[in-house]
C-alpha cells in the first residue's frame, strides 16, 4: 500500500492498537509483535502496550519467517500461538476468545474461525505443529498437510475476513468504523 499499514488511522487510533486491544481482552499471552524492517516507527507506537518485539529483519522477509522470530522469544510452556494479522483490525475480542477456549479443549488442533461457511483469521496453532514450519513452508502448507488436525470454530465476526491489503479495502474499513 505504499505505507505502513499498522500505523493507518482507524477510528481514533492506528491499525495496530485495534490488533492489540483485542488480543489483550484474551487469555493469549506473552504477547508477542514480530517487525518487520523499517518497523521502528511500529514499534514506537505501541510502546505503552505489555508486550515483546521480535524483528524480522529480511527485506523480502515472509509470515513463515515473522513466525519462526515470534517463537524464538515465546516461553517454553506456552502450548499454543495465536497468529493475529496487523491488517485484520477488525476481528473482535470475542472471536480470539473463541479460538483460545477452543485451544484449551482440544490443544492438539490447529483452530481456525468460520463465518457463514468461510474461513478467515487469525488462525491458533498448537506450539508442537509450528515446529513443522520448514525454510520451505508456509503455514497454509501446514493448515493443508492434514485436514484431520483442522478444527473449526463458527463465529459470527465477519471481521475474519476484513483485511487491508489495498487503499480501496483500507478506505472500506475506514467506512466501517467511522
Amino acid at each position: 500500500m505504499g505505507t505502513s499499514k499498522p500505523l493507518l488511522p482507524l477510528a481514533d487510533k492506528p491499525v495496530i492498537h485495534h490488533c492489540l486491544h483485542a488480543l489483550l481482552a484474551t487469555p493469549a499471552h506473552p504477547l508477542v509483535v514480530v517487525l518487520g524492517p523499517g518497523g521502528e516507527a511500529v514499534q514506537e507506537a505501541i510502546a505503552p502496550f505489555p508486550l515483546t518485539i521480535a524483528w524480522n529483519r529480511a527485506p523480502e522477509g515472509d509470515m513463515a519467517g515473522s513466525v519462526r522470530a515470534g517463537l524464538a522469544l515465546l516461553p517454553p510452556d506456552c502450548t499454543g500461538v495465536l497468529i493475529q494479522l496487523a491488517d485484520h483490525p477488525l476481528v473482535t475480542p470475542a472471536t480470539m476468545q473463541a479460538l483460545c477456549a477452543a485451544h484449551v479443549t482440544t490443544p492438539q488442533s490447529i483452530i481456525v474461525p468460520t463465518c457463514n461457511g468461510r474461513q478467515g483469521h487469525p488462525t491458533l496453532f498448537p506450539r508442537a505443529i509450528l515446529a513443522e514450519l520448514t525454510p520451505s513452508a508456509i503455514l497454509r502448507d501446514i493448515v493443508k498437510k492434514d485436514p484431520a488436525r483442522v478444527m473449526r470454530v463458527p463465529v459470527t465476526d465477519e471481521g475474519i475476513f476484513l483485511d487491508m491489503d489495498t487503499p480501496a479495502e483500507y478506505e472500506a474499513l475506514r467506512k466501517m468504523v467511522s
